[in-house]
């Protein structure tokens, strides 16, 4: 009890101090002639207050209507709600001990969510320069995000893992060490991932390549659920992934943060620094200098080491910025290297010793601990370099230029390699994009963007053959448009896309190769065209105070990648034979969404989207049960088809307060995707997840009360076994779909203060009880179980200079 007192004393004193300053200097506002109205004073204002820097959320923080008697304090989630308001035009002062007071005027004609993210002010940062800040564009799409705290209690794990916390998100994994993200049962080339700004452009049709993005480079993760095509561009069948940095730092001061992450199952160890500076006598120019170190031996299982299951990685990336109200330049460059081991136990050499590698329960040979990384692996690196400036203008809006280079190199390192240094196969890719995007003012109720975009991308390679040469040129145009009135919001889009490939290619590097040198030295230089268009409409409707419904209806197209019409050779990270498919043509989806959210409720809050996604000409591969024996040896063998599919499911979460301190949460995925073809379920599809969470949080601990926003967490996650499958399943896949499973997991957090220094500091369990699994969505379920017990310690330093 008190506790209790003590925060709420807390609360009062950080609350109503700059609330009684903010009137103090400014006085009760008189109200807009519009601002109250007898009719229909039924609405709500509600949103979250977040750190500018760092995205936490700030906690007892007040909200004012000026000139009313209305106030809100946030609360341990940094939600602030309104009630009861009458439709009009009022001005918002958020107000919090050590940060810049930010005001903002907005009219109101039905309920709204309005976020502030506040900057620190002058007593920790010596000066500061107050900017607008653009608030979050509303989506007709399902979306969720991690940000702040959230988003810190994932360091140390790959991007798809940290991404598995948002309902409807799952991974498929190539081993322990190789995750990419799963919507909707969609992954690889029908999910885009927007890196900065910027498509994400690798060889990201193999399942094993995982994202080659940095995640501590992110402050805020976003994922758009379902086809996205007008925005992002064709392939956003499944749909976007936003990996948004931290915005440069607009406040005079320098700044430094160091992550330090220590895993037990693979004793891994990361070290990630960053300094960012804002000059005081160069207002204008603000920079920053970001790296990460990290490495980790071989994964356990509960039983037994996973060998060659060991990675390391380099990253380091710069940014810098002149900005003046009117014009602004960025620049940013990023590298992302690292060295992968491929679990050995998927090499073996023939066909005898393939069959005896799946039907035992452990692989071999046996495995001890081993930081050494041996054949087979991977080197990987990737750059990106983008440049962005935009011009403001009173009449028209923003315009932006955008112009971004990758350069992705992979190494591929064969187990039959011997002492050579040189890989067995490598490939580069280079991708050049533009973007012109024209962000017109507001015109009534409606707001726009009109913008262009092309991209040119050429492969090469050296070695055994896989995916030919080949150069592509790529170009769109879209239009998206926003309406909103009332308790409407309603969103428009169209976008038109052309792709260029050119392949080249010997026939002796196709399955139909003659064994005549005369004829299989003949170069081939097939050549596609594609063009299609991209749709989107939806609308959000605020139903009462706390309840909104969204509907978007879209359609969203991809070609066929060059490895899913040339592929022929060893897909070396899955061990697995590939032939593509040069008759495959376009795939065309039909997306259709609508969620239910309740939401900004002090204690009931919940969300529940349902989906169909019908996708004509749907491109997947399928296991070939008879396996390819080459001169390397025998490997699985997998083949390209195309069939019309849907894809069906829901996304449901809950969160319940059942105490100022205690929270209970639970969602649930579940996906169905059919094949209407062959009248059949889809093979390896997400099996249906569940989890529970129970958190207890405590604001203030300790004697002196210097351990801060603490919490310990227990959940549980269920993940049933995949029976929606084909009847003949073992004509299609080596194994049946693995027993379902139940694990663990539980977190513990804190912010210790140590003078004027923060430390926040984390501690993650997962798989506590040590279950031996297999997950259905690992390619290399076939040789062996899951990584076992795994304990994370996370701590992180923010500095102020």
């Amino acid at each position: 009890m008190r506790k209790h007192l003590v925060f709420l004393v807390l609360v009062l004193l950080c609350g109503y101090w700059p609330l009684a300053d903010a009137f103090a200097q400014d006085g009760p506002m008189p109200l807009p002639a519009d601002a109250l109205s007898d009719a229909d004073c039924g609405l709500t204002l509600s949103g979250t207050v977040t750190d500018h820097e760092d995205r936490s959320v700030l906690i007892g923080a007040t909200v004012v209507l000026e000139g009313t008697p209305h106030s809100s304090i946030t609360d341990a989630n940094g939600h602030y709600h309104f009630h009861d308001l009458c439709p009009g035009t009022y001005q918002l002062v958020v107000s919090y001990l050590g940060y810049t007071t930010e005001r903002l005027a907005k009219a109101f004609r039905a309920p709204e969510v309005v976020n502030f993210r506040l900057h620190p002010d002058a007593l920790q940062l010596h000066s500061v320069e107050i900017r607008g800040t653009k608030q979050r564009e509303q989506l007709t799409q399902a979306n969720s995000n991690l940000s702040g705290r959230e988003l810190a209690q994932t360091q140390g794990q790959s991007l798809a893992q940290a991404l598995e916390r948002i309902t409807g998100l799952s991974s498929i994994q190539t081993g322990p060490s190789i995750a990419k993200p799963v919507i909707h049962g969609m992954h690889s080339n029908r999910i885009l991932v927007m890196n900065n700004g910027v498509r994400h452009e690798a060889q990201q049709w193999g399942s094993e390549h995982a994202p080659e993005i940095d995640p501590f480079v992110a402050s805020e993760l976003t994922v758009i659920k379902g086809a996205a095509g007008v925005r992002y561009g064709a392939d956003a069948i499944g749909g976007v992934i936003l990996v948004e940095p931290r915005p440069l730092r607009d406040s005079a001061g320098t700044s430094a943060q160091l992550n330090l992450v220590g895993v037990s199952n693979n004793r891994q160890g990361v070290v990630s620094g960053m300094v960012e500076s804002n000059p005081a006598a160069l207002p204008s120019l603000s920079w920053r200098l970001q790296g990460t170190l990290k490495k980790a031996g071989n994964s356990k299982t509960p039983e037994y080491y996973l060998a060659n299951t060991g990675y390391q990685e380099q990253n380091f990336s710069a940014a810098a910025g002149w900005t003046r109200e009117k014009f602004g330049i960025e620049a940013f460059f990023s590298r992302f290297d690292t060295k992968l081991g491929v679990f050995s136990a998927s090499h073996v050499g023939n066909l005898t010793d393939i069959r005896n590698a799946i039907q035992r329960e452990r692989p071999e040979p046996e495995a001890d601990f081993t930081y050494a990384i041996d054949r087979p692996y991977q080197n990987v690196t990737h750059d990106l370099l983008k440049v962005r400036a935009f011009y403001r203008t009173e009449p028209l809006g923003q315009v932006s230029l955008t112009y971004a280079r990758q350069f992705n190199q992979r190494e591929e390192y064969d187990i039959h390699g011997g002492g050579s240094e040189v890989p067995g196969l490598r490939f580069e890719i280079e991708t050049h994009q533009t973007e012109a995007l024209w962000e017109h003012r507001p015109v009534g109720n409606l707001t726009g963007s009109f913008g262009a975009s092309y991209q040119y991308q050429f492969n090469r390679y050296e070695g055994r053959f896989f995916v030919p040469f080949y150069q592509s040129h790529t170009g769109g145009l879209f239009w998206i448009e926003h309406w909103e009135k009332e308790k409407w919001h309603l969103e428009a889009g169209l976008r038109y896309d052309y792709r260029y490939l050119q392949a080249k290619m010997f026939r002796k590097d196709t399955p139909q190769r003659t064994g005549q040198a005369s004829l299989d030295n003949e170069l081939l230089t097939p050549t596609q065209r594609f063009q299609n268009l991209s749709g989107t409409l939806g609308a959000i409707y605020h139903v009462g105070p706390h309840l909104d419904l969204s509907v978007n209806a879209a359609t969203a197209w991809r070609s066929p990648t060059t490895s899913e019409l040339y592929s022929n050779g060893i897909h070396h990270g899955t061990g697995t034979y590939e032939y593509g498919d040069p008759t495959l043509g376009v795939e065309r989806a039909y997306n259709f969404m609508a969620t239910l959210g309740y939401v900004q409720n002090q204690r009931l809050n919940g969300e529940i989207s349902v989906y169909r996604n019908y996708i004509q000409n749907y491109i997947y591969q399928e296991p070939d049960t008879i396996p390819t024996l080459t001169i390397r040896g025998a490997f699985l063998t997998a083949r390209q088809r195309h069939a019309d599919a849907t894809f069906t499911g829901l996304d449901a979460s809950v969160t319940y307060q059942l105490t100022d301190q205690l929270l209970f949460s639970s969602k649930a995925s579940l996906v169905r995707a059919y094949n209407r073809t062959a009248e059949e379920y889809l093979i390896w599809i997400p099996s249906d997840r569940y989890e529970n969470s129970l958190r207890y949080s405590l604001n203030k601990l300790g004697i002196r009360g210097n351990l801060t926003e603490n919490y310990l967490q227990v959940s549980g996650l269920a993940v049933t076994r995949q029976r929606h499958v084909p009847d003949n399943y073992l004509a299609r896949d080596y194994a049946m779909p693995p027993a379902g499973y139940f694990l663990l997991n539980a977190e513990l957090g804190t912010t210790l203060h140590v003078g004027k220094q923060q430390i926040d500091i984390g501690l993650i369990g997962r798989n506590l009880l040590n279950t031996a699994y297999r997950d259905y969505l690992n390619r290399f379920r076939y040789y062996a179980d899951e990584a076992g017990r795994n304990v994370t310690l996370r701590v992180s330093i923010p500095l102020n200079f």
